[in-house]
């Protein structure tokens, strides 16, 4: 297993370290396993020091994923750093799209 994932629980998983293509295998495995398993999922990408389109690719699947077994998926905090970078170059913080902005940057929420 890659530096990518540590930790993590039943509903929990952590990423840390690079979220890159080498490293979105490693990502699937974890987020396969945890939407298999059924429920909630929460996401803690804090500790993720790069980051690039296949993740993000790979958390906005895994959300459609729930949305359509009537699970929900939460970030434990926003996205910043490398990862809001990409998805500000990537435009997944389109305002037109309010679900999507308010689930990676938390806007909104009290």
């Amino acid at each position: 297993m890659s530096d990518i994932l540590e930790g993590g629980g039943d509903d929990a998983i952590t990423f840390s370290g690079p979220a890159t293509i080498p490293h979105v295998r490693d990502a699937w495995s974890r987020l396969s396993a945890a939407v298999a398993a059924g429920g909630d999922l929460l996401i803690d990408v804090a500790g993720v020091t790069a980051a690039d389109l296949s993740f993000v690719q790979l958390v906005e699947s895994t959300r459609a994923t729930c949305a359509e077994q009537g699970a929900m998926v939460r970030l434990a905090q926003p996205a910043d750093g490398a990862l809001r970078d990409v998805l500000d170059r990537g435009g997944f913080l389109d305002p037109a799209d309010p679900d999507r902005l308010q689930f990676w940057t938390h806007a909104g929420v009290a």
